[in-house]
């Protein structure tokens, strides 16, 4: 894989970790509406005066950005409903292992099969997400995921299956370069936010609007760090063929919490976490080098 893939995949995980943990700390039912608001209000300007120096998007690219922001609605509601329910360190890691072997075989599906050594590195990756949240192994029981926490983890799963597949052929259809991929994701953001709003207010649950003057530090530091790392990956889907790689690689942000948490936070079940993690950061090792 190339070099700049890596480089912008590995920065976006390290920003990725660190705006959830951000939300979490800050409550995340108040802040993930916020946050595609803000996104969109302060990219806004720059995107149109984009639009006006000629750089326009194709109706197939919008019809993308339309379709993606219902899936990133359901992404953010399953986060939002995960993480009231159920404890961080389960929900996080799962729904980001059960994509990657969809998004893998979307782009089997296109063509686009990944080699056997991709497909080693992607299982290991799912599967150490799958062990990283248990504090036991005894405790590696299909009992843990039976619980009304895991509708919500599947739907923001399903979400991620949906707007990384979406995001995929949308950046192939765009004009290369940092400055659309960015333009783009301000778009889906405003759209995200709608199609956000709308359904939590469908499900009556709080927005956190209205709390955004007394928080708008947090709120603001947060949307940066979604926007930069989720810009950085939509880059690297324009000069990369697999979506799969990608989405697996982000993962290495798990690693990078889970580590965190064990040796700064002494968080329990320090050794299965850290050897969770390693496996995956063996299968990100595989993913990189495969062809």
């Amino acid at each position: 894989m190339a070099l700049l893939t890596l480089a912008l995949v590995f920065l976006s995980a390290i920003i990725h970790a660190s705006w959830n943990l951000v939300v979490r700390s800050r409550g995340a039912n108040q802040m993930l509406l916020r946050i595609p608001l803000l996104i969109a209000l302060f990219g806004l300007g720059p995107s149109l005066w984009l639009e006006w120096r000629g750089l326009h998007f194709s109706f197939y690219v919008w019809g993308m950005l339309i379709l993606t922001s219902i899936f990133q609605g359901f992404y953010y509601l399953g986060l939002v409903r995960g993480y009231e329910q159920g404890d961080f360190t389960l929900v996080y890691p799962i729904v980001r292992a059960l994509p990657v072997l969809f998004i893998a075989l979307f782009d089997a599906g296109r063509g686009n099969q990944p080699t056997l050594v991709a497909w080693l590195g992607m299982a290991l990756v799912s599967l150490g997400c799958l062990v990283i949240p248990h504090t036991s192994l005894r405790k590696l029981q299909w009992v843990v995921y039976r619980n009304r926490t895991m509708v919500w983890v599947l739907l923001a799963a399903f979400g991620t299956v949906g707007y990384s597949a979406i995001d995929k052929l949308a950046a192939e259809a765009m004009p290369l370069g940092a400055t659309t991929a960015a333009q783009y994701y301000v778009y889906e953001s405003g759209l995200t936010f709608l199609m956000l709003w709308a359904m939590l207010r469908w499900r009556g649950c709080p927005t956190g609007l209205a709390q955004l003057r007394t928080d708008w530090r947090w709120s603001c530091l947060a949307a940066c760090g979604v926007f930069t790392s989720y810009w950085l990956i939509l880059w690297a889907y324009q000069i990369t063929a697999r979506a799969s790689y990608i989405v697996a690689m982000r993962q290495i942000s798990i690693v990078i919490g889970a580590v965190v948490g064990a040796l700064l936070f002494q968080e329990p079940a320090r050794h299965l976490r850290i050897s969770a993690a390693a496996m995956i950061t063996f299968g990100v090792i595989l993913i990189a080098v495969s062809r």
